[in-house]
């Protein structure tokens, strides 16, 4: 485990916020009787890895519906070096490291709490660190593991804040691959934010912290609240609202002029009325 001081500008973890009594208790029965009324039992895959990520996506979280989507977009790329911002409890490592094992790719996660313990795996690097300072040191700290510096999958979910994930774009994104994806969680959070079985949890006001970063590093605004797909600045652009929300990113190349901006006919956020159920 590396650790690396904090950067000036960097923020603290921000202070849980703890829904109220009432809040917990509505969200407590009102997930009870859908599991009264409903009983859907979990489909199962060929693969032991994702058979794996299926089980721990059924205990309820804020990030269990993307679980299984966060194995296949960072699949997809068969990506050769994968970046984690964030990792707490270790749902998103436990995803990663199972892509990194199958297609023999370098894992590196970066937290500013000793998380060093929630993988075991050789080839997983874990930093103790603010990434934004980490990202400085990054050249140097692969050139010393004989790692190059060019991301495949970049996965952030880190503070949430409007300012440090602006940061984090600036300081991360100049190491991406061509054929680069990257992933933000927390994209849509609501003081109860709904899953995709019907169920609910309870979350936290933010601000709009992570998709109003995004919406300043694209210069336009993002219906959050619904599903959507974008095609701008190079980019293909995903959004599933659900569980706290999780917006993909993957890099877009058009044709020979990759400076081309393709616009669809549809503005963000108009494609609600097609949102997978």
């Amino acid at each position: 485990m590396n650790t690396y001081p904090a950067s000036q500008q960097s923020p603290k973890r921000p202070p849980d916020r703890p829904p109220s009594q009432w809040t917990r208790l509505i969200v407590k029965l009102a997930n009870f009787w859908l599991d009264l009324r409903r009983r859907v039992q979990p489909w199962q895959s060929q693969l032991t890895e994702l058979n794996e990520i299926i089980l721990r996506a059924r205990s309820r979280s804020d990030i269990s519906d993307h679980l299984v989507p966060l194995f296949a977009e960072a699949m997809s790329v068969r990506p050769r070096l994968l970046v984690e911002l964030g990792v707490r409890g270790g749902a998103s490592t436990f995803v990663l490291e199972r892509v990194a094992r199958l297609v023999g790719a370098r894992l590196v996660s970066v937290d500013m709490d000793d998380c060093s313990r929630v993988c075991s795996w050789n080839r997983w690097h874990f930093v103790q660190s603010d990434d934004i300072a980490f990202a400085k040191a990054f050249p140097d700290w692969c050139a010393a593991r004989q790692i190059q510096p060019c991301i495949d999958f970049l996965f952030i979910d880190t503070s949430h804040l409007f300012e440090h994930t602006v940061q984090e774009i600036d300081a991360w994104f100049p190491f991406l691959s061509d054929h680069a994806r990257v992933a933000f969680h927390d994209t849509n959070i609501q003081k109860v934010y709904l899953r995709r079985d019907g169920s609910r949890g309870a979350g936290w006001a933010n601000q709009r912290g992570v998709i109003a970063a995004l919406e300043k590093h694209f210069g336009v605004p993002f219906n959050e609240q619904a599903y959507f797909v974008e095609v701008m600045n190079g980019w293909l652009i995903r959004h599933d609202p659900v569980c706290c929300g999780f917006t993909v990113l993957t890099k877009f190349h058009p044709g020979a002029d990759s400076s081309d901006t393709i616009r669809p006919r549809h503005a963000p956020g108009e494609l609600s009325n097609v949102m997978p159920r």
